[in-house]
């Protein structure tokens, strides 16, 4: 991986997280070395000495550091991880590795672009925090196979020849509710979307069409994100890991034993939390449920169902049943029962069974995890270091001559709603003519009744309201004029407007960022993964600003 010492300044632009919109409080505290958001959280966020302090509590723990390596092993064997990338689980075995985690669910073709984004961040934080601590630090990736959410994962979004937005979707012969999405198979002829894909683009890359038909046929989704991180990323060093892995339950289950004994105390605890953080305004995506445990349990049907603390489990499909804390362990230790993490417990379970010193983290996971860190301390987990995760948008060569035509920086793209860029932008090309021709107009009118206003209020107070309501009426023909003229104009400079609608439904679809939007697979085929990493090994991996990259 290079180093990144230099970059092409016509290539690559920083945008500065306070003039976008979409990053809450919290994210630009953490990126702004805020003091404040160091209280939100177990440990201080982005800093070098805190994962110091986390990899010595790692590897201070008993742990059965060889039996989890092994589980990376296997794992990484059934991903196609190259040969090279297992010589360095010898030192997990040992107990000298920590590890670098990030992780998302398992969209369908690799899920929306900045999930790839993620993991690439993950191996280059690792890489930095090596080279500063002196310790063998591991990038993983977790797989979470276990959301049961699935029209969240199921589709893949591109941009066609034209511009259009479509999506490839990923649809089973039958959807099971609160079915683990991970373990949806995916057969050999649900590879027609990435055919689809490619028939889509003016250009597109057999290498990265290849890559996605491989790690997407005749498996799980699971599977096919596993496979394709390996391919991407696995000579990078990274690991993928399921956590849905039956031996890495087995692994936590002092760490279930001590969820289940503390019954309701850590829904307490988490809604404590959200009401402190609400009080001083920081936003609480999660909602504390008041009569469930913080987790579902599933059994070999691999369908998830909420445990209430009154023992009701309410499975979706066979109604409700009654168990006991004392029926559920022993169930979970012979593997009849299986315990499966909500979203407030899921970092808390992975960090237990990995020896994780930092976690790459979305907008969203910052926001969260401010609400979970009483947990680490209740649950004796070490906390990792949050560090903020790249956010990039790629425009290509096309793109780009569209902003040099319509005179636009790309920040200016990305800090301007549509709506508002189009009204700018016409204002400009007419010179502000029939801005100011309206604006006068109206004021003159305003000034009429105004004056007729003070004449007939002399005459009959009453009758001021009325010259008021006269006055709204009159003004109406001139906005119906105002709206002709604009679409006038609108018609007149119709290839600058489509110009900027282009350049919009690239670089931010729906008002959203384009690696939110975008997925993986329309990246991979479009530029070819080698293409792809030459990109983001170009950009800065600090994350203080939003990286706008011309790829070709």
């Amino acid at each position: 991986m290079p180093a990144n010492n230099s970059q092409d300044s016509s290539h690559y632009t920083a945008i500065p997280y306070n003039s976008l919109p979409g990053f809450s409080r919290v994210w630009h505290s953490v990126i702004a070395d805020d003091p404040a958001a160091d209280a939100l959280y177990a440990c201080p966020p982005a800093d070098i000495q805190s994962c110091q302090m986390a990899a010595q509590q790692q590897l201070a723990r008993q742990h059965p550091w060889q039996e989890l390596a092994s589980i990376i092993e296997a794992e990484g064997q059934q991903y196609g991880l190259p040969p090279s990338a297992f010589n360095r689980l010898n030192l997990l075995a040992e107990g000298k590795a920590v590890a670098v985690v990030t992780g998302q669910q398992v969209g369908f073709l690799g899920g929306p672009f900045f999930t790839f984004i993620k993991a690439y961040h993950c191996v280059r934080l690792a890489r930095a925090l090596e080279a500063s601590l002196k310790q063998p630090v591991l990038p993983i990736f977790w797989l979470e196979g276990e959301d049961h959410d699935l029209a969240e994962v199921s589709r893949s979004f591109y941009a066609d020849a034209s511009g259009e937005l479509k999506s490839l979707e990923y649809a089973p012969d039958k959807v099971i509710p609160n079915f683990e999405v991970g373990r949806y198979v995916i057969l050999a002829e649900m590879t027609a979307p990435v055919h689809t894909l490619v028939s889509a683009l003016q250009t597109a890359s057999a290498e990265g069409a290849d890559l996605l038909e491989q790690a997407y046929t005749e498996t799980t989704l699971s599977g096919g994100m596993g496979k394709l991180l390996a391919a991407t990323l696995g000579h990078y060093g990274l690991f993928p890991v399921e956590g849905m892995h039956s031996h890495l339950k087995q692994i936590a289950a002092p760490f279930w034993q001590q969820v289940i004994e503390r019954g309701s105390k850590l829904g307490e605890l988490l809604k404590s939390r959200t009401e402190e953080l609400q009080r001083h305004s920081w936003p609480t995506p999660l909602r504390p449920t008041e009569d469930s445990y913080l987790f579902y349990v599933s059994g070999t049907d691999h369908i998830r169902a909420p445990l209430g603390y009154d023992g009701s489990l309410r499975h979706p499909a066979k109604g409700i049943e009654r168990i006991t804390s004392s029926q559920l362990l022993p169930q979970i230790e012979n593997g009849s029962l299986t315990i499966s993490p909500k979203a407030a417990l899921r970092p808390l379970y992975q960090d237990y069974v990995l020896p994780t010193i930092a976690y790459v983290a979305g907008p969203t996971e910052l926001e969260y995890h401010a609400q979970l860190s009483p947990f680490y301390r209740e649950l004796n987990v070490v906390p990792p270091s949050l560090f903020p995760r790249m956010t990039v948008t790629l425009a290509d060569s096309k793109t780009a001559r569209l902003l040099e035509k319509l005179d636009l920086l790309p920040e200016r793209i990305l800090t301007t709603p549509q709506h508002e860029l189009k009204k700018s932008l016409l204002h400009d090309a007419d010179e502000g003519r029939t801005a100011q021709l309206f604006d006068e107009t109206k004021t003159q009118i305003e000034h009429i009744f105004d004056s007729l206003q003070a004449e007939l209020a002399q005459i009959d107070p009453t009758l001021a309201g009325a010259v008021h309501s006269a006055t709204g009426k009159g003004l109406q023909p001139l906005e119906q004029l105002r709206k002709k003229a604009e679409k006038s104009l609108q018609q007149q400079y119709a290839t600058t407007l489509s110009r900027l609608e282009k350049v919009y439904a690239s670089l931010k679809p729906n008002e959203t960022p384009s690696e939110r939007v975008f997925g993986t697979a329309y990246y991979l085929v479009k530029y070819g993964p080698h293409r792809l990493l030459e990109i983001l090994d170009s950009t800065p991996a600090d994350n203080k600003a939003h990286s706008f990259i011309l790829a070709d």
